[in-house]
């Protein structure tokens, strides 16, 4: 059994960090509410159901990340084959009749009573905390395709295969993209990574290929005119609410495309909610505060000594930049379209819980300077 030691000096959070994701945070309750008011008074009867329940994640959420933040991020270490574990039954239990909930063709969440969970949000985090356990670990073979990378490609792939399965196509792409820059930065050689890279898109194609819906989309994305009723009606919409706010916006709760007109514009399309009432200057603002949030993460993966804690700042960081840039350029035209949330904005509970609980991850690592981590094998 390995025996870690730590000599660590405590500091101070980043609190940048914390201004930019507590900014995002009050966006988003107040553009979940203007996005489903609307929608959840003429379904359900009350105008606040999506508030309600938004603040009540918002609330969990804060709690984890201030849990986390003064939670020694080392534990996470020892941790990690429980939490794989933990999260492997999670993504089993989606598919077990009673337990697993099919909404819009796919499965993607287990409900116990009233509870219900997306374990795909646990599992991405819990990926980023094996990946850095790992690649710290095996540091010394991690240029040996054999004995450094392809252990960790193997136990990455199971999970991606199970997320695959539900299907959740746009979480595979993301985990994939988030395991190529820890890869990178773990020292795997340069041509390793291109070679991996240039596998995996060829997956990926042929993925869109042989899936005719995945294929429209991919012609949809190509040309969204062509099917403005159809295929091309999600962008479509997104790009007359984006075109209609200006620079400044049609003002908060005016917006007219969240009316029936734009799919799930509290969820997925809510940064086509916020182009319409806030412009092209509040759409603006929100991708700086996440640009922010990156910056940060980037700055505090470089100041830790620790390796597992600089890998672990890394995939965190990595894993909120890419699902914000890929939501936006879902949402802009400059993607395809995939199901990807905001992270702290878009309405969803165990999204907004696990992306706060990563932030108070990333946090906990900022408080913590001159880390001098000795493993013994």
């Amino acid at each position: 059994m390995p025996t870690i030691t730590n000599e660590i000096t405590v500091k101070s959070c980043d609190k940048i960090l914390v201004i930019a994701v507590g900014i995002l945070i009050f966006v988003g309750i107040l553009m979940v509410y203007s996005a489903s008011n609307a929608i959840s008074y003429e379904q359900l009867g009350d105008s606040f159901y999506y508030l309600k329940k938004q603040l009540l994640w918002c609330c969990a959420g804060v709690a984890a990340m201030v849990f986390a933040m003064f939670f020694n991020y080392q534990n996470y270490r020892r941790l990690t084959w429980l939490l794989l574990i933990a999260a492997g039954v999670l993504l089993l239990l989606v598919y077990v009749p009673g337990i697993g909930v099919r909404i819009g063709g796919s499965t993607r969440w287990i409900k116990i009573g009233g509870f219900s969970f997306q374990p795909v949000e646990l599992a991405k985090l819990v990926l980023v905390v094996y990946m850095a356990q790992y690649l710290s670990r095996k540091s010394e073979y991690i240029r040996n395709f054999r004995r450094g990378i392809l252990p960790s490609l193997v136990i990455l792939s199971v999970f991606l295969i199970l997320i695959y399965g539900q299907p959740d196509f746009g979480s595979v792409i993301l985990m994939g993209m988030v395991a190529f820059v820890m890869l990178f930065t773990g020292g795997a050689r340069i041509h390793q990574v291109v070679m991996l890279a240039a596998v995996a898109s060829l997956l990926v194609c042929y993925e869109i290929w042989q899936e005719p819906y995945r294929m429209r989309r991919w012609l949809t994305f190509l040309d969204p005119w062509r099917d403005p009723e159809g295929d091309g009606y999600q962008i479509v919409q997104s790009f007359l609410a984006l075109g209609s706010g200006g620079v400044l916006g049609a003002g908060l709760g005016a917006g007219i495309q969240k009316l029936h007109y734009l799919p799930a514009p509290h969820t997925d399309f809510i940064f086509s909610v916020i182009g319409e009432e806030l412009g092209f200057v509040g759409s603006l603002i929100i991708t700086i505060l996440f640009m922010i949030i990156v910056w940060r993460g980037t700055k505090i993966s470089l100041s830790i000594q620790d390796r597992f804690g600089n890998l672990l700042a890394v995939g965190i960081t990595s894993l909120i930049g890419f699902q914000a840039a890929i939501n936006i350029g879902v949402v802009t035209g400059s993607l395809p379209t995939k199901g990807i949330t905001l992270p702290f904005i878009s309405f969803g509970g165990s999204s907004m819980l696990i992306s706060l609980l990563s932030m108070g991850i990333l946090l906990n690592i900022s408080r913590r300077k001159g880390d001098r981590v000795q493993i013994d094998l």
